[in-house]
């Protein structure tokens, strides 16, 4: 399996197994919410469109794959920097910088070596994420590199937006898949997650979702949705077939809650 270069909150590595046979080989595959893109990365596709509300996480992407020297300029960050001092330095620096190859790189020692890898904004839009204390963060020089011979030369489409954005779906029809890896319900009230970008994701957010992958579905897409197993979830994909399956989690808030939940992968078609 290709592993994705960022550590990622929610990542669907270890779940592979269940996910990749729902997906098959399709002609297109669509990716609303990237993330990590640890689906994508091992999904045989003629065409890729890969979304994202997260605008650093995109600019990331089209940095590696175009700009040659660019996992070079990432190292550099790594080198001496595993401090606080560094840490806090830098994450000024990048909440104070335009999108740039500069601000990409900063985005990749930010997640190694921030607390957890989570990847969270206040409301002013500002990388908000502590220092990890880490002894030694691991560069990904392997899997980035492996990032490039996935996507490199393949028709790849990125774009930053909500995921209802209709161009993402203009060539939608039997040969699409759409996988929806959204944030998640709440598994409680006060255990909701969603400030990887600005805005939030809520309930409402959720029913849209619903109801435009019931919409794909009936242009002929096969659609996927993972959320967590919950009443709600439920309700919301009844008319979608449904499995259930225990995940483990790598990262979580608290640093110190890892333990397996289940989760719902909702099917239609």
């Amino acid at each position: 399996m290709n592993k994705p270069f960022l550590k990622w909150a929610g990542s669907k590595y270890r779940v592979l197994p269940h996910i990749l046979p729902l997906i098959g080989t399709p002609k297109r595959y669509i990716e609303p919410f990237a993330g990590s893109l640890s689906v994508a990365l091992n999904v045989v596709a003629l065409d890729y469109i890969i979304n994202d509300f997260n605008k650093d996480l995109i600019s990331l992407y089209k940095f590696i794959i175009y700009n040659h020297d660019f996992i070079n300029d990432c190292e550099k960050y790594f080198a001496d920097n595993n401090n606080q001092v560094s840490f806090y330095y830098f994450r000024n620096q990048f909440n104070t910088s335009l999108e740039s190859s500069e601000r990409a790189s900063m985005f990749v020692y930010l997640n190694r070596h921030c607390f957890n890898g989570l990847t969270r904004y206040n409301k002013s839009g500002e990388f908000n994420v502590p220092f990890g204390k880490y002894k030694s963060p691991y560069f990904p020089r392997k899997e980035m590199e492996n990032f490039i011979s996935v996507f490199a030369g393949q028709s790849v489409e990125f774009s930053v937006g909500d995921f209802a954005n209709e161009n993402l779906y203009q060539k939608v029809d039997s040969s699409t898949v759409v996988y929806f890896d959204p944030p998640y319900l709440p598994l409680s009230h006060t255990a909701n997650f969603s400030d990887y970008a600005t805005g939030g994701f809520n309930y409402d957010d959720q029913v849209r979702l619903r109801d435009l992958a019931v919409s794909l579905a009936n242009r002929g897409a096969r659609v996927i949705v993972s959320n967590h197993d919950t009443p709600t979830a439920r309700e919301l994909y009844s008319s979608a077939q449904i499995t259930s399956i225990n995940v483990g989690r790598t990262i979580s808030a608290k640093g110190t809650s890892r333990k397996s939940v289940k989760e719902v992968l909702a099917v239609w078609n």
